[in-house]
């Protein structure tokens, strides 16, 4: 019998936000002609209302969380060991990762966009090569079949299955509204850690996020952008393919991989599926960050999208204020 965790989906406007400064961590324009979302102007603002990417932040956070788990699953009258997450994961800007900066040829040359090479990328290897194992499957596997599924309930909530075949086209719609309190011990841990008190919804700030949602639209359509692309995409019929956009290009990869489904007992995809795309995935990417850097389009887009922020800071720089100082009291 297999179980699935649930997902906590984050706040639309911490996910609108990250989309536009991307895993920066600030420090406004650089000095040469190179620019990066770490130039964001509004990286500053993400990182002091929650989104840091320190890695000893979300490892505390990580630990937190099953700390709680531990505490719940024993008021259910079951043991279980917090796992230690520390090693499983690793952040992009780790000195010693020996990875590329994601948004580089270096990068495009050897994991393409990510897609089916994500397991290859050192971020993702847990510590030393080490396979991570699981310090609750022998207590779990000493249960008989009954008490393996009241533990996982406990841990994750009921489980809903359904013998009726899937229908595509309503599926999405078909999917309940997550709700913490029905996933068990996790959910519980989950909201407690990184749902409570969570500012993106807050109905003090709610124009100021809706607003925040619409800025990386907003880049996209602006006229110093769409000419960039315009270019872009002109460099890449050269190359034999026909998009709008560099989100087509990677889109047309993570298209394809989303089409191979997925293992119901090892939760993962096909590894033969998954290579016969590799090619295609790397000759793609290595041709979009080539034609992003020989046109220019690449920095004209970002140059676009920090002066759009740049504009919405100015004219709710009050409001974004407000935000830190809330979120940091919150906090405390």
């Amino acid at each position: 019998m297999r179980f699935t965790t649930t997902t906590t989906a984050i706040a639309t406007g911490a996910v609108a936000l990250a989309l536009l400064v991307g895993c920066s961590s600030g420090g406004g324009p650089s000095d040469d002609a190179t620019l990066t979302y770490e130039d964001s102007p509004l990286a500053e603002y993400w990182e002091k209302i929650g989104g840091s990417q320190d890695q000893a932040d979300y490892d505390a956070q990580m630990a937190e969380s099953e700390e709680i788990v531990a505490a719940c699953m024993q008021e259910e009258g079951f043991e279980y060991t917090p796992q230690d997450t520390s090693g499983m994961s690793r952040s992009f800007d780790e000195e010693d990762d020996g990875m590329p900066a994601w948004d580089s040829i270096e990068f495009a040359e050897q994991y393409g966009y990510g897609a089916t090479t994500s397991e290859d990328m050192p971020i993702n290897q847990g510590a030393e090569g080490e396979e991570w194992v699981d310090p609750n499957a022998d207590y779990v596997a000493s249960m008989s079949e009954t008490e393996q599924q009241a533990f996982y309930e406990a841990l994750y909530g009921a489980q809903t299955m359904s013998e009726e075949p899937i229908d595509e086209e309503t599926a999405e719609e078909d999917i309940p509204e997550y709700d913490w309190t029905t996933a068990g011990c996790q959910g519980k841990a989950q909201h407690e850690v990184y749902e409570a008190g969570q500012i993106w919804d807050d109905p003090e700030f709610k124009d100021l996020t809706d607003a925040m949602n619409e800025l990386w639209q907003d880049a996209q359509t602006d006229e110093r952008t769409t000419q960039a692309y315009a270019k872009w995409a002109e460099c890449m019929a050269e190359e034999g393919y026909d998009f709008a956009n560099p989100q087509e290009a990677q889109d047309s990869i993570y298209n394809l991989t989303n089409e191979i489904p997925y293992d119901e007992e090892t939760g993962t995809q096909d590894a033969a599926a998954l290579a016969e795309i590799r090619d295609q995935e790397i000759a793609t990417a290595v041709a979009d960050r080539t034609c992003q850097d020989s046109t220019g389009a690449g920095r004209a887009a970002l140059e676009a999208q920090f002066a759009i922020e740049q504009e919405f800071i100015d004219a709710h720089k009050d409001e974004l204020d407000a935000m830190v100082e809330k979120a940091a009291q919150a906090s405390e």
